[in-house]
């Protein structure tokens, strides 16, 4: 082991600390409005920030991304962090929810755990948790295209037609992916529809082929040891 490799050799493959941590992110998303600019809440929607750039950063050390990948992976959060410091320190500089850098970061982040997933020879509770983990990661990365939709896209209008906390493009992302569909808000441009609806084909696609395939694999594989194990038939 190198010492470049030492500090993130704990982290690798650690899918299940990864999902822990993504849950936690995702039921602060829900729950905290990421455009509160006054005291306490300025301050908790920069901790849900930090909070979600360490799951992305958890995401691509549980990976095993190179040296160089987790180098690029710091030097885009840190950016993002700044930006959000220097908005939440000059209250006329806004808020674009880390713009197009985390984009790009947000949407790796499940691609990278998703091709080390597919690596495992074996499928453990560890695979399972990490499908789980980049299931969840693919509705943080909607969350946050919906957010990039609203800000940079949509003109003079809204991603829903009109202006509406943080909290429901999260929510929004969850029902999305699946495909639940209650209808209490729906995108209001062609390209919010168009990012909506590849979210739940995604979701569905990756229910359907990837977990599914895990969880038989997983099962499989504990019928083979358990029959190993037992005692043959007088």
């Amino acid at each position: 082991m190198t010492e470049r490799q030492a500090p993130f050799h704990k982290l690798y493959d650690r899918f299940g600390l990864l999902f822990l941590v993504t849950v936690v992110t995702m039921a602060l998303l829900l729950l905290v409005d990421l455009d509160q600019d006054e005291g306490i809440a300025e301050l908790l929607s920069f901790t849900v920030t930090l909070l979600a750039a360490a799951t992305l950063f958890l995401a691509v050390a549980a990976a095993g991304v190179g040296y160089r990948g987790r180098q690029i992976t710091l030097v885009l959060i840190g950016a993002v962090l700044v930006a959000a410091i220097v908005s939440m320190v000059f209250s006329d500089v806004p808020n674009g929810h880390g713009g197009l850098l985390w984009l790009i970061l947000v949407t790796a982040a499940p691609i990278v755990a998703l091709r080390r997933l597919v690596q495992h020879r074996t499928v453990k509770v560890e695979t399972l948790l990490g499908a789980l983990s980049v299931y969840l990661l693919i509705a943080l990365a909607a969350t946050y295209f919906f957010l990039f939709i609203d800000t940079f896209l949509s003109g003079s209008g809204r991603f829903f037609g009109q202006e509406e906390p943080t909290t429901v493009f999260t929510y929004f992302s969850l029902i999305t992916i699946t495909t639940v569909g209650y209808g209490d808000f729906d995108p209001a441009g062609v390209v919010g529809r168009a990012a909506a609806a590849w979210e739940a084909i995604i979701g569905q696609i990756y229910l359907v082929v990837v977990v599914a395939r895990l969880v038989t694999q997983y099962s499989g594989g504990r019928l083979l040891r358990g029959g190993a194990d037992s005692p043959p038939d007088d």
